[in-house]
């Protein structure tokens, strides 16, 4: 059976592309590798005791007034010869490993630096502007390197927290790791980690219908729980400027609708633009899916199902019995796949086996030439294939 359907031209006639990243450049030759040479310089400053302020340095007060940083609980190092204030926390480490690790901490950790720098004890003492949590997922990165420590060795006290290759290859981490190792790596010119993480997120993040429908995890799931908020994911991506993955991560959170889009949990606010941009583009789409849902329902190419208990079996009234089924049918299409434009239509209940097969088919073909398709537009980047 063939189902002909007369495409509304206006569908999406007006759907236009928003600038959502108006002022923001992205990488032209690349989506995922970030050059140290186009990272901008990390920064970091020196300061006596007496000019760091209580919010600089650590919770811990004394008797006499004075702040001291509080020691990170496991990059805390005996045998380091440097210390790094980070925010609240304080860590001692070993300069020439962090050195080695990248040019951008190289000149941070320069002789001439550490030479200029107070003294705390016998440790120079140097102030750098990335949180502790930040900071601590980017040691653990550079200590862990593909070696597993062994007992008795210098570093055995870190096994546990950091036995093993860090991050693990293809395997994405919870979202707050992630995101820490993408600022990290991003910041100080870590680019294989970089281009590994985001490369990991590419099977949730499809840029094609057919690795949408093949995919065993989509979106915000695949950081395993806590599940972060899609908005979260969103923000991050923007942030970092991973192209490809943008309208995918736009779709899931525009699918939390409006009391997500306004959530005010950490992270999940979205900048004024995004929210704009999302909200027009999702109203576009699915008004153009209503006129798309109404051409496959009554096109006319819908014939008569034969199987008795099928609705679309005519019965005893067939003119009026038949337009209130297809009725029903487009409502189901209209109402009940809001949720998820992408998503198979529910009709299994409703309809045989061979008409749901012929809904299915219909619909998918134009989720597949039309919605999908659409999708960069929400974010401006776009129209045509996801392939940017």
């Amino acid at each position: 059976m063939h189902i002909g359907v007369d495409t509304p031209s206006s569908a999406f006639q007006e759907l236009e592309p928003l600038s959502l990243f108006h002022g923001v450049e992205f990488y032209p030759d690349t989506d995922t590798d970030i050059r140290a040479s186009t990272v901008s310089s990390p920064m970091s400053s020196i300061s006596t005791l007496s000019d760091l302020t209580s919010a600089e340095l650590g919770e811990i007060e004394e008797d006499d007034g004075k702040w001291i940083p509080t020691p990170h609980e496991t990059f805390y190092l005996e045998d380091g010869n440097v210390e790094i204030v980070c925010g609240h926390t304080i860590f001692r480490v070993h300069s020439p490993i962090i050195s080695f690790s990248s040019p951008n901490l190289r000149d941070m950790l320069s002789s001439s630096i550490l030479l200029s720098a107070p003294m705390q004890e016998e440790y120079p003492r140097v102030v750098f502007e990335d949180s502790a949590e930040d900071f601590a997922v980017l040691l653990k990165m550079i200590y862990t390197p593909g070696w597993v420590v062994s007992p008795g060795s210098k570093f055995h006290k870190l096994t546990g927290w950091l036995e093993g290759r860090f991050p693990a290859r293809h395997k994405v981490p919870k979202f707050t790791t992630f995101a820490s190792l993408l600022r990290m790596a991003t910041k100080y010119g870590f680019s294989d980690i970089r281009e590994g993480l985001v490369e990991d997120l590419r099977g949730a993040y499809p840029t094609e219908w057919e690795d949408f429908e093949t995919a065993n995890v989509l979106g915000e799931d695949v950081f395993g729980s806590p599940k972060p908020h899609p908005n979260a994911v969103l923000n991050l991506l923007l942030e970092h400027r991973v192209k490809f993955a943008l309208p995918f991560a736009a779709y899931r959170a525009a699918m939390g609708g409006f009391s997500s889009f306004v959530s005010d949990e950490p992270g999940a606010a979205l900048p004024r633009l995004t929210l704009a941009s999302i909200i027009y583009g999702m109203g576009r789409i699915r008004r153009g899916m209503v006129q798309l849902s109404h051409s496959i329902v009554y096109s006319g190419y819908l014939g008569v199902c034969p199987q008795k208990e099928c609705v679309l079996n005519t019965g005893i009234n067939p003119i009026e019995w038949r337009m209130e089924v297809l009725k029903k049918i487009f409502g189901i299409m209209v109402y009940k796949s809001k949720d998820d434009l992408l998503s198979p239509l529910p009709l299994g209940d409703f309809v045989c086996v061979n008409c749901e097969k012929l809904l299915q088919d219909a619909y998918r073909r134009y989720r597949e030439q039309f919605v999908w398709r659409a999708l960069p537009s929400l974010l401006g980047v776009g129209r045509g294939s996801f392939t940017l």
